[in-house]
């Protein structure tokens, strides 16, 4: 085990100093690690929303199709909270993204036009 630890972390440094990796080897200081990471966490909110977004909807045709049964309106109702609260902790996340990429001047989060 601790042979093939080895050799995976010899392997990832030699890839590091050919510059194979995300940012490695990068003189441009907007492009690297750095930027990648970035990409990927607007990637991840992107993705968040959309779940979000068919949760909700989820909910709501399970309202409709409850047909008036309460135990089913109950749980489309807490499907439908859930996601709202989720919206908000999506949306604050963001927010706080946004502040702190303008309070330090870092790019934090890409949506894919860059910082």
């Amino acid at each position: 085990m601790s042979q093939k630890l080895i050799a995976a972390t010899l392997d990832l440094a030699k890839s590091a100093s050919q510059g194979n990796l995300p940012g490695a080897g990068s003189s441009d200081p907007q492009k690297g690690f750095g930027d990648f990471l970035s990409g990927l966490m607007g990637g991840i909110m992107v993705l968040a929303a959309i779940m979000v977004l068919l949760f909700l909807i989820w909910g709501a045709i399970d309202w409709i199709t409850s047909a008036g049964d309460k135990g089913k309106l109950e749980a489309a109702r807490n499907k439908i909270t859930n996601s709202l609260i989720g919206l908000v902790v999506l949306a604050a996340t963001t927010a706080i993204f946004m502040l702190i990429q303008s309070l330090l001047g870092i790019c934090v989060l890409s949506f894919g036009n860059g910082c």
